[in-house]
């Protein structure tokens, strides 16, 4: 593992056009006087504690000094406290700080295979370069491994992760590592940051089977009556095609579609009416601090009947079936009886859903209650582009009927069509607009039996080519207002 990272941060180092690294030995020959082993951190912290607990002369006394910031992160408990230690004066310590970034930095809080929460570390110049020992929970770790622990470091003036020359101790379970420049700092499992990145991964160790290990999902969200339900083997083991015909099931469906977050495209016929009366359910997909696990694929109800599904989601965003979708088709299903409780983007059938084309065959009833009047709709609460057929609602919004099917939906129909723009078919197949100015977003939008085929930037187009517009029979121009794509032109039907 030492080669591996001497080798990795050199290259990286290189790339970013700085010099090569140097090696470990050359490290430690250079560092030998101020190297204080990660089981010395708490004297090192108890005696800086002491220290400041009352006035001597000794202030300015340069000496080896620490201190220790407990991370208590419910999503990322891995880590349950960093240690701080320098050659300095107690003053210049008193200075320094560590804070938890994870759920408040998005990016640092999705780096792949993250291993506790992300921290900021500040210290004044007079401390030189301190040294920070990760004291982690090796039994939270979630089947990582403790030889794949490696640290990564991204500098106030960087633009890149660089690997840390790190000591491991597996008897105190610490990660010890020079702090060169105050930054942000974080542990991560070697086998999935490396392997994002392309680098030989063979010395690492990874277990296969997520089933194994509580995922980022359950850690992170309020699971309902999910895991009580889910059968985890019977959920990795069905591949990406699933028959679902009761709530275990279906549980268990939610539960893999959760725990991954590798968005794989999935499938699921419902084969059966299913009776939710009783749980807690919980959507479908989801996103929180960073890290974005959508549900993607294809839903076919072959006109069966989920009755009774209930979601007391409080003011959580994202409510739904379907929570947090991209890529989704829908078909043939009722949702009979349905109660969803849901923040901003709140729906029976799916609460924030993007490049998803149509929807169809889909009923609902029931009511849905949220604090937002807005981004909330019968079936999908905020959607961009997809294409409703023969979907019907009942349902009330904080106890007002809806019919609108989503909030964009909502929107078209309440803002009035202006046809500012005059399309004209040429003979060729091109179509072509007149111009204006003061269009937000202007886009042909070309369709194909009521379903969004493209949308295509027209601000700087006053000419559709043919090749597009023989995408779909009917064309017609849209702008952004209100929060919607409103029509702002005629329509050419071919």
């Amino acid at each position: 593992m030492k080669k591996a990272l001497i080798l990795t941060a050199a290259l990286m180092l290189a790339l970013a056009g700085c010099g090569p690294a140097e090696t470990r030995d050359e490290i430690s020959e250079r560092d030998r006087e101020e190297t204080v082993e990660a089981t010395e951190a708490p004297t090192a912290a108890e005696e800086t504690k002491a220290e400041h607990e009352k006035d001597d002369e000794d202030d300015d006394e340069i000496r080896v000094r620490g201190c220790s910031f407990e991370i208590d992160c419910t999503e990322k408990p891995e880590v349950s406290k960093i240690d701080v230690i320098a050659k300095c004066s107690k003053d210049a310590i008193r200075g320094t700080d560590v804070t938890d970034l994870y759920g408040k930095h998005v990016l640092h809080s999705g780096v792949v295979g993250l291993i506790g929460a992300p921290v900021e570390v500040e210290y004044s110049p007079e401390v030189g370069k301190p040294r920070l020992c990760f004291h982690y929970e090796p039994d939270k770790l979630r089947g990582v491994p403790e030889k794949n622990l490696i640290g990564l470091c991204y500098g106030a003036n960087e633009d890149y992760y660089e690997i840390m020359d790190v000591k491991l101790d597996t008897d105190a379970h610490t990660v010890t590592m020079k702090a060169n420049e105050p930054g942000v700092y974080m542990l991560v499992d070697a086998y999935q940051w490396l392997g994002c990145w392309g680098y030989d991964v063979s010395e690492y160790e990874y277990d296969s089977n997520p089933a194994s290990y509580d995922s980022d999902w359950e850690r992170s969200c309020d699971t309902g009556s999910i895991m009580e339900l889910a059968d985890k083997e019977w959920a990795f083991g069905s591949g990406q095609s699933f028959s679902v015909t009761t709530p275990q099931e279906l549980a268990s469906v939610v539960y893999y579609v959760n725990a991954n977050t590798d968005n794989k495209s999935i499938t699921i016929s419902i084969d059966a009416d299913i009776d939710l009366a009783g749980y807690d359910w919980r959507p479908m997909g989801w996103t929180k601090a960073g890290v974005s696990c959508p549900f993607s694929g294809k839903i076919n109800g072959n006109g069966h009947t989920i009755y009774n599904m209930t979601m007391h989601c409080g003011g959580e965003n994202d409510i739904g079936f379907i929570g947090y979708g991209l890529g989704t088709e829908v078909n043939n299903i009722n949702f009979v009886n349905a109660k969803v409780e849901g923040g901003a983007r709140t729906g029976i059938v799916g609460g924030e859903v993007y490049s998803s084309r149509s929807w169809s065959g889909i009923s609902v009833s029931g009511e849905i209650t949220s604090r937002f009047s807005e981004d909330c709709g019968a079936v999908i609460g905020r959607e961009a582009g997809t294409s409703f057929k023969d979907c019907t609602a009942d349902c009330t919004l904080n106890g007002v009927p809806i019919s609108y099917l989503s909030y964009r939906q909502k929107v078209i129909d309440e803002t009035e069509v202006s046809e500012d723009f005059t399309l004209v078919l040429n003979t060729d197949g091109s179509i072509t607009r007149n111009e204006l100015n003061g269009y937000w977003n202007l886009g042909w939008y070309i369709l194909r039996d009521g379903e969004l085929m493209l949308h295509r930037n027209a601000e700087d187009e006053t000419t559709l080519p043919a090749q597009y517009a023989g995408w779909g029979d009917t064309v017609y121009l849209v702008a952004y207002i209100n929060g919607a794509y409103i029509r702002v032109s005629n329509i050419i039907q071919r």
